[in-house]
Parts: structure tokens; sequence; C-alpha cells
């Protein structure tokens, strides 16, 4: 045999699929691909949020323009009413208080300057237990009212003195005066329930012993407010 032939046989051999004992070679078997991973479908996209409007009122109807007596330790009371935009009283609303944090002022348990509450169902709710600090000297107190997207606030002045003075003529009243706040007289029940604290306040026109009309009696009924900073 011619020494080129072992050569050719095995280049044959190596470009065609058969074996030396002439069997079909196996075919080769393509790589399993793993499955395709299902689609997912598209997240909705997030809810936009319904623009804040502002138009709710809040109506101060206590506390505003009045002095704190400090030696006495007697705090004007804060009340407001929520109304919307047709005058409608708004209940359930969210109401904070708030004071500066320096010069004079007041603050809530625990040193705090703020108060969150809820309007009762006449939409009026009440800062409660709330004492001014010892600077004398007037301050702004900031209250703002939101139920869902709507929104309101007030801004008014009140003050602190060392002790309030109620001029009758020439002569100065000091100490027992049956109506100190101006320009209105506030008397305040406190009752303790199983529903929490309840204050009856009674707004009337300022003139002491005079008969006047009878005042428009408010009830509140703020369960248990938050205290913030």
């Amino acid at each position: 045999m011619h020494g080129w032939l072992p050569q050719l046989l095995s280049a044959l051999l190596a470009f065609m699929p058969v074996l030396a004992n002439g069997q079909a070679a196996p075919a080769q078997t393509p790589a399993a691909q793993p499955p395709a991973a299902a689609t997912q479908p598209a997240a909705p996209p997030p809810p936009i949020a319904a623009a804040t409007i502002e138009s709710l009122k809040v109506i101060p109807l206590a506390g505003k323009g009045e002095v704190n007596d400090l030696q006495r330790k007697l705090m004007a009371p804060l009340v407001v009413q929520v109304v919307d935009n047709n005058d409608r009283p708004v209940e359930n609303a969210e109401v904070i208080f708030r004071f500066p944090i320096k010069g004079p002022s007041a603050m809530f348990p625990g040193g705090k300057t703020s108060q969150t509450t809820r309007t009762n169902g006449q939409g009026q709710a009440a800062a409660m237990n709330w004492i001014a600090n010892s600077e004398v000297g007037s301050f702004e107190v900031h209250v703002n009212a939101s139920y869902g997207n709507q929104i309101g606030e007030a801004t008014f002045s009140m003050s602190n003195a060392n002790q309030v003075v109620r001029h009758t003529g020439d002569n100065a009243i000091r100490g027992k005066q049956d109506h100190w706040y101006s320009p209105t007289w506030v008397k305040i029940a406190l009752a303790a329930g199983a529903a929490g604290v309840v204050a009856g306040i009674v707004l009337a026109t300022r003139g002491g012993g005079s008969s006047s009309s009878p005042g428009v009696p408010i009830t509140i009924s703020p369960g248990t407010p938050t205290i913030g900073h």
C-alpha cells in the first residue's frame, strides 16, 4: 500500500460523518434552551394625588386679640371654626395650633409648641391644656386646617401680660373682675368623662352685670389631641 493512502483515509474520515465501523455518527443534540420568562404585566402607574385646594376658612371664635394673665395664670381660650367655601361647618377636619418657638409665646404639655386635634360636628376645635410662657408681649398663633385635599389657615395675635387690667372710667379694677377678656368674656367648664375632656365654652358680649343677649354656646369634644414640637 502506498504511504500516502492512510493519510488520505484519515482526512476523509475527518470530514465525513462516518465512523470507522460504517455506522452513522449520532446527530448532535442542540443544548436545551432555558424557558423564556413569562412576560409580567406592566404595573399600573401610581394614582395621581388630587391637587391641594385652599378652600377652607379658619375663623377664630376665641383667643384673637386676647390677653393671658401671667400672674394669675389665666389663659385665654383658643377656639376656631372651620367652614368650607359655602360657609358650611366641616366636621372631622384636622386642625393644628402652633405657637412661636422663641419670644413671648405659650406651650403645650411636655414643652411642645404645637397640638393637633379635629373639629366637631359644628366645625369647631379648641387648643387644650396649654399655658403661656413667662415672657411679656404679643405673639402670633398659627392655625392650619385640612380635610382631604382642602386646606386653610389663619394667623392671629394674642398677648402675655403680667396682670390683666380692666379700666372702668378713671378707675382701674385689679384682682376681682368678672370679665377680664376683651372684647368677649369666657366661662369655661371642664368635665372628665370616658370620651375625654369636654370643654363647654360660652361666649357673650362684654358688659359685666348688664342684661346683654345670651352668648353662643360652643361645646368642644376634642378627644385626645396630638402634641407636636
